[in-house]
């Protein structure tokens, strides 16, 4: 990365209070871990280079909850994430409770790819995860593709 170059936020992590995901900054300055860029705030802040991209990145144009949610403290649900660049994810929600009646009832474990267990489900609680999940540049390493 160099001085001038337009760079994408790839990771907000612990850094959100100056950077947003998918938003294009300039380099102003660089260090071998460092770039310098103008902020949300319009401060020039030093921020290291794994949380930036040369690429922009897909935006998530569809979250779509592929199951009816029957019982919003005891269910589970598969949940589909659709990019603007076509790419398409899906995970499974649970319930805390769902999983311990499964584990009660069939084994003293549950393994899966995709499992994202919350307190409760609902519309507003899967869309507030999914979103957090892909600030914190998690939601590839926890969904998988369809």
């Amino acid at each position: 990365m160099k001085k001038g170059e337009i760079i994408y936020c790839l990771d907000e992590s612990v850094y959100s209070d100056h950077i947003s995901k998918r938003k294009s900054y300039t380099i102003k300055d660089t260090k071998p871990d460092q770039i310098r860029i103008v902020n949300n705030s319009q401060k020039l802040v030093w921020l290291p280079n794994p949380c930036f991209t040369n690429a922009k990145i897909p935006e998530i144009i569809e979250i779509k909850i592929d199951d009816e949610i029957t019982d919003s403290q005891n269910d589970c649900i598969e949940v589909t994430i659709e990019f603007s660049d076509g790419e398409k994810r899906w995970v499974t929600f649970a319930t805390v409770n769902w999983l311990k009646g499964k584990i009660n009832e069939h084994k003293n474990y549950l393994s899966g790819n995709g499992l994202i267990f919350v307190e409760e489900l609902s519309e507003t609680s899967i869309n507030r995860t999914i979103i957090e999940l892909d600030k914190q540049n998690e939601l590839l390493h926890v969904s998988n593709n369809c």
